[in-house]
Parts: C-alpha cells; structure tokens; sequence
C-alpha cells in the first residue's frame, strides 16, 4: 500500500501544471478586430469578433485584451455602412476611451478609415 501511495504522489507530482505567464512574458500578437451584427429580435446586437472569440460588449473585450502583450497590434476596418447604435463607432467618447485604454497597454491599434 505505501509502494502505491508513493507511485501515486509520483505521478501526481510529474503531470505538468498550467503556467499562467505574465503579460511581460508573451510575445506580441498581430489580430484583425470585427463587428459583427445579429439580425434576431427587434433590435440588432452587435459582438466583436477576434479569430474565433466573440465579445458582447466593450468591457469584455478589453478584458480579453489585457491578457495581449505590450507590442501587439489590433486592425480593425469596420467599412462605411451603419445601423445606429453599433459600439465604439457610434460615440467619440467610447472611441476615445478605447484607444486610451489599448495606448495605456501598449497595443498599436490601426483603424482602417471606412471610404
């Protein structure tokens, strides 16, 4: 029995665990940033799309992006057309905020003007 105790804390001990690395420690990463609409219901909603991750509002986006290193760079080209209401481009202010919090992380960001 104690030969299985300490086979078990053997192995127990050499399965690796997850290491969480500081921001200071990942590389930079280069993402295209999208929105996109859901036309379900009355109102559209809309979800910020990188990759395959979708966010539904400002604040859970930027909560993705604190995990990005200082030096990344986020591009986004949202084109001309509206709804009305769509975040980030429908209010300076929430558009300024937002490129003072991805300044305030040292993430480039290009916006490509819509034309």
């Amino acid at each position: 029995m104690k030969n299985l105790t300490l086979l078990l804390l053997w192995l127990v001990a050499s399965i690796p665990a997850p290491v969480l690395a500081d921001a200071g420690d990942k590389q930079p990463v280069q993402q295209e940033l999208e929105l996109i609409y859901v036309f379900e219901g009355p109102t559209p909603e809309f979800i910020f799309v990188i990759g395959q991750s979708g966010f539904k509002s400002v604040a859970a986006l930027e909560q993705y992006l604190k995990t990005w290193a200082p030096g990344s760079e986020l591009r986004w080209a949202p084109g001309c057309k509206r709804s009305g209401g769509e975040p980030l481009l429908s209010s300076d202010q929430e558009m300024e905020a937002f490129r003072s919090f991805l300044a305030g992380r040292g993430i480039k960001f290009v916006l490509v003007p819509s034309g």
